[in-house]
């Protein structure tokens, strides 16, 4: 061809492409592999300042000059086009490059120029982005960034520019999961400004929120992470969800088994025995409750003395183990019972003496010091008449000692708790120390069912029953997670099978899995008008709400042979932490509400609370926990003893 003409032609082009509107239809058509309907292409170009005469104009123009091709279904890059922007967009690049050439501080510490790649990858790897939609963001971010006066970007900085971009765009999802987990520069300031955080409270609390987050914003399907978010559900330790399971129970005969070469050397077992401990504290986020610890462990010492001696050197390790989270809450729970005892040696110190060591030991260790965290005590309160005289002085030691770290159990049933009132006894009897796994708690706001069912008993029944289906879904994924990061580490391969004989294949799926709730007495307030122990009409919506869930989970345990139960709320202040979180509207902030069934102002005397919590604790087999408060000194307290127990509770707190 003539170059004289050549030249005609390019001038042709070169004066078609003169304004940007046409480059830049020329750019969209590129990236897409069928053709563009008219309107779409418009509103990709104009947004919302649309004209549609004008438009049409560059349009036709470009079609003129063989730019663009159109049919039926609409407008297409031709091959001459896409050439031709192939070299304008580069010329464009070099321009760009020449002028001015944006840094990027990036996370690994280091500063590199802008690179439009790296974003194409960025988006594709970590966003799961298409090739061709991450081609066009990343174009558009390039584009923007050579119109600013930046020079110098972070890389925080440079995701929330990708970000903007990706909204701006209608790519929520996409921006959800490119979110940067951490903490806001304030909070954290605030973090550092904290006295009674020490250095590794802070950097924990640091860590534990970019894991809530990670769960929250990855883990979670967006709708049952809405469930936490509203307030609907409760997790607990949030932040360790995903990582572990709750609670272990483990039958102290089962780790001392595994030293049963130092059963002579009482101080060198002791030592082994609480190493193992520790080897199990970081595999759960809730308590380690050992069973028959008396009986398998303590009742081995033949004299006052000797116990003593192993105590003073086992208690500060227990109150290491119960500060591991720095949460202030117990992580291990004591069995003292007499019953079914294993006893090595014909010992012949009583419970009683065995448990006056233990808790004048604790007095010496937490007298004045707020700062440490007493083991929760599970004591068996069928293993003698203590209301006899020659049992008051056991009574009144105990009276001197009431926290709600002590807590009262039937020994006669199968009951038996964990810090967060789950029963974690009764299953899978047949095993020889019957250790288990309770997988989770997760607790159900019934308040905030009664306020959306607006008094209506089918309505309140059927969201019920919507949100029980949800939690069984949390606990299904908990347990994929858990399994997932567990089934990888050597260590708790060598745990499970050395020190807890956990070799069921179905490990968790044989775990108990604690379904609660909280609200009850607010729920029932605003559904009957007053307070369930005020009359029988409030009391049976109660009943019937507990027998309804009792109900739904039985029908899942037996048709998915699973192991869900229904416990009672235990005593924490995870509710009010989500308060402070703001995680509650403001119509129903619950400040108020309690692990108790029956309030703490209810007037009724104590044998009709009794009565009316007996009728509740047959629904929650799950776990529950009559409290009483004790305002009125020793005596008072072994009248309350008294009245309890003859009542064969399953469980029961003084305090």
């Amino acid at each position: 061809m003539n170059p004289d003409k050549n030249y005609d032609i390019l001038g042709k082009q070169l004066k078609t492409l003169g304004q940007k509107i046409r480059i830049d239809i020329l750019t969209k058509l590129d990236n897409y592999n069928e053709p563009i309907p008219y309107s779409t292409l418009q509103k990709e170009v104009l947004g919302s300042n649309a004209n549609s005469s004008n438009f049409s104009f560059h349009l036709k123009m470009l079609k003129n000059n063989d730019l663009i091709d159109s049919t039926d279904y609409g407008y297409s890059l031709s091959e001459l086009g896409r050439q031709i922007l192939k070299r304008i967009l580069s010329i464009e690049e070099i321009l760009n490059n020449q002028n001015k050439t944006i840094m990027i501080r990036t996370s690994k510490y280091s500063k590199e120029p802008f690179n439009i790649n790296k974003i194409e990858e960025y988006l594709i790897k970590e966003g799961k982005m298409e090739n061709i939609s991450a081609k066009q963001i990343a174009r558009e971010v390039e584009e923007r960034l050579s119109k600013t006066k930046i020079s110098y970007l972070t890389a925080p900085l440079m995701r929330e520019y990708i970000n903007a971009i990706l909204l701006e765009n209608g790519l929520e999802e996409v921006r959800h999961r490119l979110t940067r987990l951490g903490t806001p520069p304030f909070e954290v300031e605030q973090y550092f400004k904290n006295e009674s955080l020490n250095p590794e409270q802070l950097i924990n609390k640091l860590g534990s929120e970019s894991s809530e987050q990670y769960l929250l914003l990855n883990l979670l399907p967006k709708s049952l992470a809405d469930l936490y978010l509203s307030g609907e559900i409760l997790l607990l330790n949030l932040n360790y969800w995903s990582l572990r399971p709750l609670s272990f129970y483990i039958n102290t005969e089962s780790i001392l088994e595994n030293i049963r070469d130092n059963r002579n050397d009482l101080k060198n077992l002791s030592i082994q025995f609480l190493e193992i401990l520790k080897n199990l504290s970081p595999f759960i986020s809730g308590d380690l409750v050992l069973g028959n610890f008396n009986s398998a462990y303590l009742s081995q010492f033949n004299n006052l003395t000797d116990l003593s001696n192993i105590l003073t050197l086992l208690y500060p390790l227990f109150l290491e183990i119960n500060l591991k989270s720095n949460d202030f809450r117990s992580h291990l729970t004591l069995e003292f019972s007499s019953s079914n005892q294993n006893q090595i040696n014909d010992s012949k110190i009583s419970i009683e003496d065995i448990f006056k060591v233990y808790l004048n030991l604790k007095t010496q260790y937490i007298k004045g010091d707020t700062n440490q965290i007493s083991p929760t005590i599970l004591f068996d309160y069928t293993c003698r008449d203590f209301t006899e005289k020659e049992n008051y002085n056991m009574l009144s030691t105990i009276s001197s000692n009431l926290n709600s770290d002590l807590i009262f159990f039937n020994g006669k049933t199968p009951q038996l708790l964990d810090s967060h009132c789950v029963n974690i006894k009764g299953l899978n009897e047949e095993k020889k120390y019957n250790n288990k796994i309770v997988l989770d708690k997760i607790l159900i706001n019934l308040h905030r069912i009664s306020l959306d069912s607006r008094k209506v008993d089918d309505l309140f029944n059927d969201i019920l029953k919507e949100k029980l289906s949800q939690v069984f879904d949390l606990f299904r994924l908990k347990k994929q997670l858990v399994c997932k990061r567990l089934e990888s580490l050597n260590q708790w391969k060598n745990i499970k099978s050395r020190y807890i004989n956990f070799n069921d294949p179905k490990l968790f799926d044989n775990a108990v899995k604690s379904i609660s709730f909280f609200g009850l007495n607010e729920a029932v307030g605003y559904h009957c008008g007053i307070e369930l122990d005020r009359i029988d009409t409030s009391e049976k919506f109660a009943l019937n709400i507990l027998s309804n869930m009792k109900k739904i989970i039985e029908e899942r345990n037996n048709d998915e042979n699973e192991f869900f139960s229904l416990s009672q709320p235990h005593n924490c202040n995870y509710v009010y932490e989500s308060c402070e979180k703001n995680q509650f509207p403001d119509n129903y902030k619950p400040f108020l509400y309690t692990s108790n069934i029956i309030r703490e102002d209810c007037n009724l005397p104590l044998d009709e609370k009794i009565q009316i919590f007996k009728k509740f604790e047959k629904f929650l087999d799950g776990g529950s926990l009559f409290q009483v408060k004790n305002e009125n000194g020793k005596n008072n307290f072994i009248k309350l003893f008294k009245s309890i127990s003859n009542s064969r509770l399953n469980a029961f707190l003084i305090n």
